[in-house]
């Protein structure tokens, strides 16, 4: 029997129908491609540790800040060094003392506000006029005692105790001299003038040392003129205030500032009690002591005066009459 031709047998479609593969998928989600999380907003638990919590620490952190910054500031004020140099305790006068020279001491402009304080360079001369008060009646009544002995060194034993408050002197003698208001120019003379002391060596290097501050404060006060001029200005009314309110010798050492500064500015009919420092360099060009009369020739460099041309010629004519006396550290 023949078979019929292959062109006329029935053709397969073109599509085969689902596979199993297919059949298995069929019912599933298409997968999603991978991105960001649900956003959900922030919890309040979580603003407190991102914002707050830090917060409250820098917070804390600038308050100690204020507060010690204050302290600092208020341990260097004026009437806190004052208060330690009128302690009782030997030891905290001389931390003040010492922290005060170490603030008068340095060249930067932050000192100006205090080299250039008028009260606080009168609050110390006052100090110093006593302590030089002081020392005059404690010397008398040693120089009793010493007049009576020919022993050397017994006569040394009982000049001793006077050393600190010779010390003490010293340091607020170096300190007025670092000022820009001259105050302290009628205790440092009358420092200088007093040559009558039992305690030679003692009162010898007293008036050196008045005299090198005059030196100092001379420059010092030349340092004025740089100051800028609203410092100038607060500088001559805090002086003119104290020349027109405060208490003899006070206002008079006010008014012998002004001399220097700005004699304008002088009250009128109060200039009779001002001190000026040629004056008294006259008296310390005729001293005993040689390196007094030299340091006299060096202080002309600063002080002028109607008798500075004069005094200067004497001294240029110096032929080194009197004695140099030298003082030891454990004299």
């Amino acid at each position: 029997m023949e078979q019929p031709p292959a062109s006329d047998a029935p053709k397969p479609t073109s599509d085969p129908g689902p596979t199993d593969t297919a059949l298995a998928t069929a019912g599933e989600p298409e997968p999603q491609e991978p991105g960001l999380p649900p956003v959900q907003p922030p919890s309040g638990r979580f603003i407190a540790q991102l914002f707050i919590i830090p917060g409250l620490i820098i917070l804390v952190l600038v308050i100690l800040f204020l507060v010690s910054t204050y302290f600092v500031r208020r341990e260097h004020d004026p009437a806190q060094f004052l208060q330690k140099l009128d302690s009782d305790n030997a030891d905290i006068r001389w931390r003040g003392a010492s922290d005060l020279a170490q603030i008068l001491k340095r060249p930067e402009p932050a000192t100006l506000r205090w080299k250039a304080d008028p009260k606080f360079a009168l609050d110390l001369a006052e100090r110093l006029d006593l302590a030089f008060q002081r020392l005059l009646k404690e010397e008398a009544a040693i120089g009793a005692q010493v007049a009576q002995t020919t022993d050397a060194d017994r006569k040394t034993l009982l000049w001793r105790p006077l050393r600190t408050d010779r010390d003490h002197i010293s340091f607020l003698i170096a300190a007025l001299g670092e000022f820009h208001a001259p105050v302290g120019v009628p205790i440092l003379c009358k420092i200088l003038d007093y040559d009558k002391s039992p305690d030679i060596k003692g009162n010898t290097m007293q008036r050196r040392k008045a005299l090198w501050a005059l030196v100092n404060m001379g420059e010092n006060l030349r340092g004025f003129a740089s100051m800028k001029t609203e410092q100038q200005q607060a500088l001559i009314a805090g002086l003119k205030e104290e020349a027109d309110s405060a208490k003899e010798p006070r206002a008079g050492w006010a008014r012998t500032a002004l001399f220097y500064l700005d004699k304008a500015a002088l009250p009128k009919g109060k200039a009779n009690d001002i001190v000026k420092v040629d004056e008294h360099l006259v008296k310390a060009a005729d001293a005993e002591d040689r390196f007094l009369r030299q340091l006299t020739a060096m202080a002309f460099n600063f002080w002028d005066g109607d008798k500075a041309e004069a005094t200067l010629l004497k001294l240029v004519n110096d032929r080194g009459h009197g004695t140099l006396i030298r003082v030891e550290e454990n004299d």
